[in-house]
């Protein structure tokens, strides 16, 4: 179960980082060229342009959730449960965040969220 959460989590956010890149591939160069740096804090309160590019693309949770699948893949082929805390809060995020944002894939999340859960338990029963 933990392999297939990984593997999820990892699909998840390369499908995020991939799609989301390609639709703001425009603002690629102003990312490079220092357009992004001292925004004013309106920028970040209603972020458009290049900035709001970035947030829904390389600056989301698209990393950070591809290196949570491999960190989840490396320790279920190492036989490691992560504790159920983690697959309740991927859980709770994913649900909240649906709750406020329909139409969206978060509701994807909890599917390695439940399988999170479901190995944590597996392994503490045994």
């Amino acid at each position: 179960m933990g392999r297939w959460a990984g593997r999820i989590l990892m699909f998840l956010g390369a499908v995020h980082l991939i799609v989301l890149g390609a639709q703001n591939v425009q603002y690629i160069d102003e990312w490079f060229n220092g357009t992004l740096w001292g925004l004013p804090r309106d920028e970040f309160i209603h972020p458009r342009g290049a900035n709001g590019a970035f947030w829904s693309s390389i600056g989301s949770f698209a990393v950070p959730m591809m290196l949570l699948g491999a960190l989840v893949s490396d320790l279920a082929r190492r036989r490691i449960a992560l504790p159920a805390s983690i697959g309740w809060g991927l859980a709770v995020w994913c649900a909240v965040s649906a709750a406020i944002l329909e139409p969206t894939p978060m509701l994807l999340g909890l599917i390695p969220a439940v399988l999170l859960i479901r190995e944590a338990r597996a392994v503490r029963s045994a």
